[in-house]
């Protein structure tokens, strides 16, 4: 039914059907509007949370590759080229956090010929390792017995763990048997047979009795 007033274009009455649609239109747009920013909310926040747990594990790797491993009473055994076994223990090793080929060590022991008659034995306060070279640097107070009553300190030693050479630069001093000697530097080779001597080398026979 149309009504009209004047100077006012009539307009439809809205019948009581759809009055009701209206009704029911209302609650279902605030409805779907509700679900739409609930739907963007959990997106963000699943986008958020895998975020924070790729940052939280990126930062775990990180302090993980910046801690050294670190080993109570280590235990390195291996064979020598001329078949000698060697064994190297020390209180405490902790491998190089930007160098996993290094291995520093506190209080080292060198034992060449391990478990076998006269073998020799070098200590020191601390060492570094280096497993693909093959080498055991001994540094401070480095002491070195070869199993047959001679004593050697030295400031350092280069020991290489393929053949068992040892080799230092900045001097040596020892005594045994048959007397006592000092040099700058030195060289130990074929099983300790031979010991070459360099740089104001002194030695003092004591011929036995």
């Amino acid at each position: 039914m149309l009504t009209q007033t004047d100077g006012v274009a009539a307009t439809p009455a809205l019948s009581a059907a759809e009055r009701a649609r209206n009704r029911r239109r209302a609650p279902v747009r605030r409805l779907r509007l509700g679900l739409a920013v609930f739907a963007i909310i959990v997106g963000a926040a699943v986008v958020g949370q895998a975020s924070w747990r790729s940052l939280a594990s990126s930062k775990l790797q990180t302090q993980a590759s910046s801690t050294p491993l670190l080993l109570d009473k280590p235990r390195f055994t291996g064979v020598l080229k001329d078949g000698r076994p060697f064994l190297i223990t020390a209180d405490r090793a902790a491998r190089d956090p930007e160098d996993e080929d290094l291995v520093r060590l506190t209080a080292p022991t060198l034992v060449r010929g391990y478990g076998q008659p006269n073998a020799s034995q070098a200590t020191a306060k601390s060492g570094v390792y280096r497993e693909a070279a093959h080498t055991l640097l001994l540094t401070q107070d480095v002491k070195i017995t070869n199993g047959e009553g001679y004593e050697f300190d030295a400031p350092q030693a280069l020991i290489d763990m393929r053949t068992g050479e040892v080799s230092g630069n900045a001097g040596i001093a020892g005594s045994g048997p048959e007397g006592s000697t000092q040099a700058n530097a030195y060289d130990v080779k074929d099983k300790g047979d031979r010991v070459i001597l360099n740089g104001r080398v002194r030695t003092r026979l004591e011929p036995r009795r």
